[in-house]
């Protein structure tokens, strides 16, 4: 593989960690050397842009320091995955004196996209380096579901002063159910790490999650008070924001977030955010030229995905707002990116249904519903554009039907089922389903099927 063949013998001064068996960079300067495990240290720590800065400053002061460069590469907001392995193949080809566990490191982080790859390889690289915290952390990340809470964990009691794991701990518990387990954890990560913003941004949206949304403000607060460029510190108070029914106010942080935005690719995405937060409050105009903004920014990025993938944000949400005279349009301009990718199916069918032309729904939604296994996420927005079409044609016996068996924690499964009691006369279900959704506490910005199904939600009259 790539970057097998390079020399063994370094010919620098190697500065190596306080324990022969950890991470060693190759370096003959001291402080290239702090600045490259301050760079990982805030890569783990979620904080990318400061984690940048600190490789920057660790090749400037040694050029020749390349595990430097392909953290960064790695690392840097903004790039495509094609622009991220050119980016580290240069800086692989440059590592002539480097170590055999910063070679293994390296090829990690080259496959680090595709943990099958990923894994064995930074499962190597502890074994090379088995005192090494950031190897383990890195192998426990890669490490299969339903393995990763148990790897996690275990570094964690290898390693019970290295706070990083602690905050994927706790995610990785509260996604199997423990929130107890994950509150400790994420307890314990702000303990370990109090001046890091991304502590506070996870113990806040834990709380969010838990409804304790008071507590969860003053979190992010902290986060963004620590370090006023920790821009996903502003979206985690936009969130509290709309969720508190402060539109406005969460408008104004996303827009803060904008500003501190360490990317254009990024800054894309915060502003297709902002229009989504408009539709939220039913300000279509503004929520619309957002997205037009969002989808010019893209074309100057000339980011064919991103592009197609704002087309169809703008096909379904002129679908869903009851405008209906761009989703042709935008979705044949979406097409150019892949008519066969599956988002491509998905949207194409979603608009159409909730748009009212019924015949290309149906065609696409049986495209959509050849794609899905049992249980996977293509066979529950099947049922859900399926349950959609039944509704159009006022048949909510046959809505309920098609969402049979579909997970009722899913957002649009619970508002159409709300529609389907509110078209029955069981108003009391059709209302609590319809609060559900709109006061779930998991509200991201990014989720724009979640966003669309609040949209739906807020319109059912129980």
């Amino acid at each position: 593989m790539l970057g097998l063949a390079l020399p063994v013998a370094a010919q620098q001064v190697t500065v190596a960690s306080p324990a022969a068996e950890r991470l060693r960079v190759t370096t003959t300067s001291e402080e290239a050397s702090r600045h490259f495990f301050a760079g990982v240290s805030d890569g783990r720590n979620i904080f990318f842009s400061r984690a940048v800065m600190h490789f920057d400053r660790a090749t400037d002061i040694d050029k020749n320091l390349g595990l430097a460069r392909v953290f960064r590469a790695a690392l840097v907001p903004g790039l495509t995955q094609a622009e991220r392995n050119a980016a580290i193949d240069s800086a692989i080809a440059t590592m002539t004196s480097a170590t055999t566990g910063e070679r293994v490191v390296a090829l990690a982080i080259r496959e680090f996209p595709n943990n099958a790859r990923s894994h064995p390889l930074w499962e190597t690289a502890a074994k090379l380096l088995p005192g090494d915290p950031n190897v383990a952390f890195y192998a426990a990340l890669t490490t299969p579901v339903p393995g990763n809470v148990a790897a996690m964990r275990a570094v964690t009691e290898r390693f019970p002063d290295d706070a990083p794991a602690y905050n994927i701990l706790a995610y990785n518990l509260w996604q199997i159910g423990d929130h107890a387990g994950a509150f400790t954890a994420v307890r314990k990560y702000v303990e370990l790490a109090p001046d890091q913003p991304n502590a506070h941004d996870s113990y806040a949206e834990l709380l969010q999650w838990s409804g304790r949304l008071g507590e969860a403000q003053t979190h992010y607060a902290r986060a963004v008070q620590l370090d006023s460029s920790f821009a996903e510190g502003y979206m985690g108070l936009a969130e509290v924001s709309q969720l508190s029914g402060r539109g406005l106010d969460a408008r104004r942080q996303i827009q803060l977030a904008i500003a501190h935005s360490p990317s254009k690719a990024t800054t894309v995405g915060y502003t297709r955010d902002l229009a989504r937060s408009f539709l939220m409050d039913g300000m279509v105009k503004e929520g619309m030229d957002q997205f037009a903004n969002a989808l010019r920014d893209a074309q100057t990025l000339n980011r064919p995905g991103l592009i197609a993938q704002i087309h169809r944000d703008m096909a379904f949400f002129d679908a869903q707002l009851g405008r209906g005279t761009a989703i042709a349009s935008h979705l044949t301009a979406a097409a150019a990116g892949g008519a066969d990718d599956p988002m491509q199916i998905e949207l194409t069918a979603a608009s159409h249904a909730v748009g009212g032309d019924i015949t290309v729904a149906r065609q696409a939604t049986q495209k959509l519903a050849a794609l899905a296994q049992p249980d996977n996420e293509f066979a529950t927005h099947a049922s859900v554009i399926n349950a959609i079409i039944a509704l159009r044609e006022n048949k909510p016996k046959d809505a309920l039907t098609q969402l049979a068996g579909a997970p009722l924690d899913d957002a649009w499964v619970r508002a159409l089922t709300a529609e389907c009691y509110a078209a029955a006369g069981n108003l009391t279900d059709a209302r609590a389903l319809k609060n559900q959704v709109l006061n779930d506490p998991q509200l991201n910005f990014d989720d724009g099927y979640n966003i669309s199904a609040r949209i739906r939600a807020a319109k059912i009259k129980a």
